[in-house]
């Protein structure tokens, strides 16, 4: 019954050009243009935006839904706040969100939030652009807001919508239990900094399905405090990969990702394909992920273990590191354009274990280039992979289990 679910989104939302529309559909509905929406992508809506919100979520219905239609609407950040009477809630996303380009008009950590929320789905045609290009020029450690993040909706579906431009990262969910995003695209510039895909905090259950991610930082993070992700059927590049991590920052308590499947997925571009990353100091541990069924075509470098991850440099030598094990890439081809295919550096403290590769074939783009891979203090088994790891005892014979 799971997998029934985001294909029912999918039809829903492909047919009439109306998402989530059945006979099953709220019994409320909201217009944003019935509280005083202009939608001419001048005038502020964001006022109306939260009126709609108030009596969707607040009435006497038992389910309800708000309407954004067919037009542009400049939305300043605003919190969409539950627990909500109505059991049931979803937003139609139709039109176009757009965020304002004055910075000052931010004093918060996201344009778009919503905030201790059950039963909520979002979901539609539409797009949600967060003129991210004015914040994008600012130091690296400067102030900039998430586009849009859930916090604490439990079983929450993001269907069908588009994510452009974001100030930093387009989504991001945090203790959202059993989340579900499907049928999404999101796209940044290449050169857009920080600017990922989809963030996954502290939430365990949670699937993201058949989407197209293209940004300028990580395609999908996992981040600590994670298990039981599945990711599946997403098209991704150019990224900074789809990554574990990065977890270890010194001085925080122990972190963990575990039991994350990925399969399915296609990595494009430069950049970076399946990435685990953690930094120099940490604890905790990242264990039981698997990669699987991948293609990658003129990715930078298709598979990474990063334990030295230091994005602003000068980071210093620590003998404690997160622990990686069990750890599986299996069914990874296609081509590469740095001068490594892999690059498995682990901890020299803490040696990763479990590393199990089959069946991978990476080839350089350039045919005079011979393919390389590198790898420090590695202990697991390969078969069947192109090029060799000198690191990991290979076992030629189709004997070889994962």
């Amino acid at each position: 019954m799971q997998d029934l679910l985001p294909l029912f989104l999918i039809l829903c939302m492909a047919t009439s050009g109306m998402s989530m529309e059945t006979n099953s559909a709220p019994r409320a509905s909201f217009n944003v243009m019935n509280f005083g929406a202009v939608g001419n992508g001048l005038t502020d809506d964001s006022i109306a935006f939260t009126k709609a919100w108030s009596a969707a979520c607040y009435g006497p219905s038992r389910g309800a839904r708000v309407i954004i239609p067919v037009k542009t609407f400049l939305v300043k950040p605003v919190k969409f706040s539950g627990p909500c009477k109505a059991p049931r809630i979803t937003v139609q996303v139709l039109g176009k969100l757009i965020a304002p380009t004055d910075r000052k008009a931010f004093r918060a950590n996201y344009w778009l939030l919503f905030y201790r929320v059950k039963g909520l789905v979002v979901g539609g045609k539409g797009s949600i652009d967060g003129r991210g290009y004015v914040w994008w020029p600012q130091p690296f450690d400067d102030f900039r807001p998430a586009a849009l993040k859930f916090y604490e909706c439990p079983g929450m579906v993001l269907a069908g919508t588009t994510h452009l431009n974001s100030q930093k990262q387009h989504i991001v969910i945090t203790k959202c239990d059993g989340a579900l995003i499907t049928n999404i695209n999101v796209f940044a510039p290449e050169n857009s900094p920080n600017t990922d895909g989809i963030d996954i905090a502290t939430s365990k259950n949670v699937r993201v399905r058949h989407s197209h991610i293209s940004t300028g930082d990580d395609c999908i993070a996992i981040t600590a405090g994670c298990s039981y992700i599945k990711i599946k059927g997403i098209t991704c590049g150019p990224s900074h990969g789809l990554s574990i991590g990065g977890l270890g920052d010194p001085g925080k308590p122990d972190e963990s990702v575990e039991h994350v499947e990925v399969s399915d997925c296609t990595f494009k571009g430069p950049g970076i394909g399946a990435r685990i990353k953690s930094s120099q100091g940490g604890r905790g541990h990242i264990s039981h992920v698997s990669y699987k069924n991948i293609e990658v075509h003129q990715v930078g470098i298709p598979i990474v273990i990063d334990q030295y991850y230091c994005p602003q440099g000068g980071c210093k030598n620590h003998t404690a590191a997160v622990r990686v094990s069990d750890v599986s890439f299996i069914g990874i081809n296609g081509t590469y354009t740095q001068n490594d295919a892999m690059s498995l550096l682990c901890s020299q403290s803490s040696a990763c274990t479990g590393i199990w590769l089959d069946n991978i074939d990476l080839r350089p783009v350039n045919p005079k280039k011979t393919a390389h891979a590198v790898c420090f203090n590695l202990k697991g088994r390969a078969h069947n992979v192109k090029p060799i790891l000198s690191c990991l005892s290979h076992h030629p014979s189709s004997s070889f289990r994962v």
